[in-house]
């Protein structure tokens, strides 16, 4: 049974859960009017099938995942860089422990909650800690994740914010300068390049979709992985007035992935109902296996970082926090 903290500040209130240490729900006040940026899932609250991995069950604003993504994709006939790659099974569940378990809620109060997951002995990883705070003053939280090592490594790693898409195609603006973008291996057509320049010029099928204003009309899935990130990104509700910057260690995480899905995705619990972005900051190869992201692949052979390093000696602190603001 999942447990539940709240927090309550000056400038809003929100609710985390033991399951996944999930963001289940947020309200920022922003200029004395509430405002909600963070996604939630319909079924949250209803769905208690073991056989559905914990993040899924509870499925909403804010999580992170370690090792991220899980494997066994396909890629598209014309990439063959990637084919062998994606061929790697799926291990585990997709986006690790920290994602599907029980965390313990080791203390809290109004502003502030520490939780904490063990994970299994044969683990390179021994513990995490996730600690969310509310800003001083601020429409803001900000998120730790800790992770104590059993020995040296690398891993793949990665942050899983999820915010609310609008009802009205392209009212919700992104902005995140970055070096190049890639579509996932696994969606990229027969025909199309697999790398864009710009987020407003994405391929897809032939020609080419605005994915720096969403939602996608038609309405559609799409993920694409922006490289050597700079500065935070901004996402600003056009119909609101209202927006989040969503800022974090870049050094750590260099890319951030795209996952727009506008219910294109069936099957318990989805049922085609979930209409979100995830905004995820990464070092990964995409949600591929660990091994990819910690071996060769097109991404890192361009010096992009798609793994971190663990180290018993210090506990690897992974920063990232969502702030909202009016227009």
């Amino acid at each position: 049974m999942s447990l539940s903290h709240k927090l309550r500040w000056s400038h809003g209130e929100a609710t985390i859960l033991s399951t996944a240490a999930m963001l289940a729900d947020a309200t920022f006040l922003v200029d004395g009017k509430p405002f909600k940026p963070f996604a939630r899932a319909p079924w949250l609250g209803t769905v208690d099938d073991p056989a559905i991995v914990g993040h899924l069950r509870v499925l909403a604003g804010d999580f992170v995942g370690l090792p991220f993504g899980t494997g066994g994709r396909t890629a598209g006939p014309n990439l063959p860089e990637w084919g062998s790659l994606l061929g790697q099974p799926a291990t585990g569940t997709i986006h690790g422990p920290v994602a599907h378990r029980e965390w313990t809620i080791v203390g809290g109060d109004d502003e502030s909650v520490t939780l904490s997951l063990d994970y299994d002995p044969d683990s390179v990883v021994r513990k995490v800690e996730r600690v969310i705070t509310a800003r001083k003053d601020a429409p803001a939280l900000d998120f730790v994740m800790r992770i104590f090592a059993r020995h040296k490594a690398p891993i793949s790693a990665g942050l899983h914010p999820n915010f609310r898409l609008p009802e009205n195609p392209g009212r919700l603006e992104l902005k995140l300068d970055f070096d190049f973008g890639l579509t996932h291996p696994g969606q990229t057509a027969e025909g199309d390049p697999q790398e864009f320049e710009s987020l407003s010029s994405v391929p897809k099928n032939g020609a080419r979709v605005d994915m720096s204003h969403i939602p996608l009309s038609p309405r559609t899935d799409k993920n694409v992985q922006l490289c050597g990130a700079r500065g935070p990104l901004t996402g600003t509700y056009l119909d609101e007035g209202m927006g989040f910057e969503l800022d974090w260690d870049r050094e750590l995480l260099p890319t951030l992935m795209i996952w727009h899905t506008d219910g294109g995705i069936k099957g318990e619990p989805w049922n085609g109902q979930f209409r979100a972005v995830g905004l995820e900051p990464l070092a990964s190869a995409f949600d591929l296996h660990t091994d990819v992201a910690t071996g060769p692949n097109p991404i890192n052979q361009r010096g992009i970082k798609t793994w971190v390093d663990l180290d018993p000696a210090k506990p690897l602190e992974i920063r990232h926090s969502v702030r909202a603001f009016a227009v």
